[in-house]
């Protein structure tokens, strides 16, 4: 195999058409470079016919980002082999994997143009019934399949040398723990929400559940995560949705996804009533947006402790008294890392599209406002969690309009 060359686009094509039976000798192709991606490029590949897949290859840099996060192009390595592992737990909730090469640092992959980035789909105001459930099918199924429930010693450990990922891993503990909970100069800080920056940051009570989170995602190896499971890492359509980019995968807390994922939708949440068109369309997707919240998670308890019984390999973890206690630990988790993440959309390098997006600052700064005060809530008190609706209550009402 040929060692490591960054792809121009006529080396993206050659790529393509050698691992795609798609394609053929008398296919006319072209090669277009799109997304908007720190450490990766990505080519949309078509053909005359106006078939198309996408080809991604990892660059051994961070374009723009902290020298702290040295990059090894093994991620997408790890990438291709996590969204196959993913993609066997989950049929059809996954992107495809066509074909990927280790040395080259590229996936080739099935091309989504049907579908929509949730992130963007959300801040247009619209609405995905089967997003709570198929969501939580998806962290359900792919839990367990790397849980202690499913492999004994010996095959997790041996799972968990192949995702050894301590780069990206690092940028995520930054990101989610780090950066927006301190003065960092990667932070993008409204002058205008320093005040409220700096209480949390001398917020000695919030910085210790901040560190214990934290420990947690370091510690608790319970499964492989996606690692990175929010809006931007989903597309949708009316009746499906597929996961994609899966770079920050790792063994970690069964709650990290979930948080995420959770916490993306909050931040939606908090954004409505500054990105809608009234206040009743605001009223009607934040509500769309609380009932997705609490479908997902009473789905995944459901499904989860379903496969726990009918499907547990190991004896010692049958016991259906300890699987309660395990699902009732994973909303505790969900609660502080969905804190986490509403802190980061806001205050963090990468914080939300939709959010920067707000031109009226004294709107930004109310939604800004009502997203770190919820978080900041949810990571203080995840430990006294016991039931999702305990969690909703907690959601901010009134109009940023």
């Amino acid at each position: 195999m040929s060692q490591y060359r960054r792809f121009n686009a006529e080396d993206a094509m050659h790529f393509a058409n050698e691992y795609s039976e798609l394609f053929g000798e008398r296919s006319k192709l072209t090669a277009v470079s799109f997304g908007d991606s720190h450490m990766n490029q990505i080519f949309r590949i078509k053909n005359q016919f106006a078939t198309s897949l996408i080809v991604k290859q990892a660059l051994p840099f961070a374009r723009g980002l902290s020298d702290r996060w040295p990059l090894t192009v093994d991620r997408s390595r790890l990438e291709a082999q996590a969204l196959l592992n993913f993609g066997k737990s989950a049929p059809g909730l996954v992107v495809e994997v066509r074909h990927y090469d280790a040395e080259l640092a590229a996936i080739l992959m099935e091309d989504l143009d049907q579908y929509t980035l949730l992130e963007k789909a959300l801040t247009e105001g619209r609405q995905f019934q089967k997003l709570g459930a198929q969501m939580a099918e998806f962290v359900a199924k792919t839990s367990f399949a790397n849980s202690d429930f499913s492999s004994n010693l010996a095959a997790k450990k041996a799972r968990q040398i192949q995702f050894q990922n301590p780069e990206t891993l690092q940028i995520s503990e930054d990101l989610l723990f780090n950066d927006s909970f301190s003065n960092n100069e990667r932070n993008h800080i409204d002058a205008s929400l320093y005040p409220l920056a700096q209480h949390l940051w001398l917020d000695e009570q919030l910085q210790a559940k901040v560190a214990s989170l934290a420990a947690s995602f370091r510690s608790k190896t319970q499964t492989l995560v996606h690692g990175d499971l929010t809006s931007s890492s989903i597309f949708v359509t009316g009746e499906n949705l597929k996961v994609i980019d899966a770079e920050f995968t790792g063994f970690g807390p069964v709650g990290l996804d979930a948080g995420l994922f959770t916490g993306s939708l909050l931040t939606h949440y908090c954004l409505a009533p500054a990105l809608q068109q009234d206040s009743a369309k605001a009223k009607d997707q934040q509500n769309y947006l609380h009932n997705q919240v609490k479908i997902f998670w009473q789905d995944f308890e459901q499904q989860f402790l379903l496969i726990c019984r009918q499907q547990c390999r190991d004896p010692l973890f049958g016991n259906e008294f300890y699987q309660k206690q395990y699902v009732a630990d994973i909303l505790r988790d969900l609660t502080g890392y969905a804190g986490c993440e509403l802190i980061r959309q806001v205050l963090g390098t990468f914080r939300s599209p939709a959010l920067a997006g707000i031109t009226d600052p004294v709107i930004r700064l109310q939604v800004s406002s009502h997203a770190l005060s919820l978080g900041q809530r949810l990571i203080l008190q995840h430990q006294q969690i016991s039931s999702i609706d305990q969690l909703l209550s907690w959601l901010p009402t009134g109009s940023a309009q």
